[in-house]
């Protein structure tokens, strides 16, 4: 029994040493097992026309070392920046230690957004035998809408009129703009708080949709200027809203200046004598300011007077005094400037006539009134003394 519980020992002990001289065997075959990862891509993702930078480690999972040979075949889009190597030899990589590598990359402008691949190969110094792994790059572009032109139709806008106004946009961007929607709202009127330029009906927005780079688009808007608008740019906000590649809601915004631009007409209401001076009364009934006027009154080729103003708003009028006139054909001579500076004179024939509200009329008027009521006198009397007479018969 002694005998048998040892050969029993001995054979179990036997089998150990068995186990053990097969597994350090097949450690000694299997040896180093090297292995490519990707750890870090930045920035993430890449703009085109950027520099990406990207690192990858070599990892031994097995045991003993290695010296290994890496290789970078990089393909368009991307550039290998000058100054790095295409090829590298680790002289040592340690049982399940690593090494790491980077390498700075340039993405070609053009670059549409994608999920690109590096090419990277490693093997052992001397060997023909590679092992090739591809590692994922992100590239996605932003976009940039920028307004390259504007175009008003018609081009002289003036109160009261209803226009079309084309914004020409450009995406200068590298990636594309989706959802895309265009307002344009005009500013309101700092007196008044309200907007003189408004939308007719649903004319104040436009809807671009898909907006790729390098197109451009023209957003067209139908707006009314009021009639009360002034004369001047009228600042309004361009609003542009979209959603870029990755989903994420994006806004951009541009002043832009509405030149309404009307024209000052200046007539006389009304020419006439009151008291002691010759009233003339004026009105701009045009779409403009008029600006530096200046009204004389012109009588026998000469002017006896004349007077100036500063400005004269639309369906504004002013009223002036004229002295040293007499009676008969006069002309009343109007010049003035408009926003542009373009001058403008005009020439209206008046002519003066004596008024029951003149002091020389007064006379002349009250004598003939005089004169009328006593031929009434006379007549009534006769006819009192016609009806008495025939009583009498």
């Amino acid at each position: 029994m002694a005998r048998m519980a040892k050969n029993k020992a001995l054979s179990g002990l036997l089998m150990f040493v068995l186990f053990l001289a097969v597994q350090a065997s097949l450690a000694a075959a299997q040896g180093p097992d090297i292995s490519l990862v990707m750890t870090k891509q930045t920035p993430y993702p890449v703009e085109p026309g950027h520099v990406v930078s990207i690192e990858v480690s070599l990892q031994n999972n097995g045991s003993g070392s290695e010296s290994i040979t890496l290789e970078i075949a990089p393909k368009d889009p991307f550039t290998l920046l000058p100054g790095q190597d295409i090829i590298k030899t680790f002289s040592r990589i340690d049982a399940y230690d690593s090494v790491s590598q980077s390498y700075q990359l340039k993405v070609d402008g053009l670059a549409v957004s994608a999920i690109y691949e590096i090419e990277l190969r490693y093997y052992r110094p001397g060997s023909t035998a590679a092992i090739v792994k591809k590692v994922p790059v992100s590239v996605q572009g932003t976009p940039k809408i920028v307004m390259i032109g504007m175009k008003t139709t018609p081009e002289s806008m003036e109160p009261g009129d209803e226009v079309e106004i084309e914004v020409v946009l450009k995406n200068e961007g590298t990636g594309k703009a989706y959802q895309t929607d265009v307002s344009l709202v005009s500013e309101p009127d700092p007196e008044t708080e309200e907007s003189v330029i408004v939308p007719v009906l649903s004319g104040g927005v436009f809807y671009l949709g898909k907006f790729a780079p390098g197109e451009e688009a023209t957003a067209k808007f139908d707006l009314g200027i009021e009639n009360d608008a002034e004369s001047k740019n009228y600042m309004s906000t361009l609003t542009i809203s979209y959603k870029d590649e990755s989903g994420e809601s994006q806004t951009t915004t541009f002043s832009v200046g509405i030149a309404v631009k009307g024209n000052p007409i200046i007539e006389v209401l009304s020419a006439k004598v009151d008291n002691s001076a010759f009233k003339v009364d004026i009105e701009n009934i045009g779409t403009g300011n008029a600006k530096a006027l200046k009204i004389a009154f012109v009588q026998d080729g000469e002017i006896k007077d004349s007077s100036v103003a500063n400005e004269l708003k639309p369906t504004k009028h002013k009223t002036i005094r004229f002295q040293g006139f007499r009676l008969g054909d006069a002309t009343i001579n109007i010049s003035y400037l408009d926003e542009k500076n373009e001058f403008f004179s005009s020439e209206i024939p008046v002519t003066v006539k004596k008024s029951v509200y003149s002091e020389e009329g007064k006379g002349a008027d009250y004598s003939s009134l005089v004169i009328v009521l006593m031929l009434v006198v006379i007549l009534e009397s006769y006819y009192v003394w016609r009806i008495r007479k025939r009583a009498k018969k």
